[in-house]
């Protein structure tokens, strides 16, 4: 028997944002149904990521992936870590946005202390 390939005539055309920078996305369609979770405890804040993403906001690239798709996106409360794919160049109409991580937002931290770290302080402190 013979195996022919069938042909689809329905195109995929989506456009996985790929950049080494940051990239400021436009405000964009996207429906819930778009949304690929991880894990779904983070359900809940899934909200949160889509108002983000239709009213446009920054991705910045996860420097810990290296793959140059997965960037993070600052909610109100939350830093999500995304792959998103766009219908388009013009990054108007979201496909698809797979949720990777959610994280507590930690935004602009920094932890200053004015004292030296003491490596023989330490080791006292073990001893004891």
């Amino acid at each position: 028997m013979a195996v022919f390939k069938k042909r689809n005539q329905q195109t995929e055309s989506r456009l996985l944002l790929e950049a080494s920078e940051e990239v400021e996305l436009p405000p964009a369609e996207v429906d819930d149904g778009a949304v690929v979770m991880q894990f779904e405890q983070w359900r809940p804040f899934l909200a949160e990521l889509l108002e983000a993403l239709r009213a446009g906001t920054t991705a910045e690239p996860v420097p810990v992936m290296n793959d140059g798709a997965t960037f993070a996106v600052h909610g109100r409360t939350r830093t999500f870590w995304i792959k998103i794919w766009h219908a388009s160049a013009e990054r108007t109409r979201i496909e698809r946005v797979q949720v990777l991580s959610c994280l507590p937002l930690a935004r602009g931290v920094q932890i200053i202390t004015d004292l030296p770290f003491d490596d023989d302080r330490a080791a006292d402190e073990e001893d004891e």
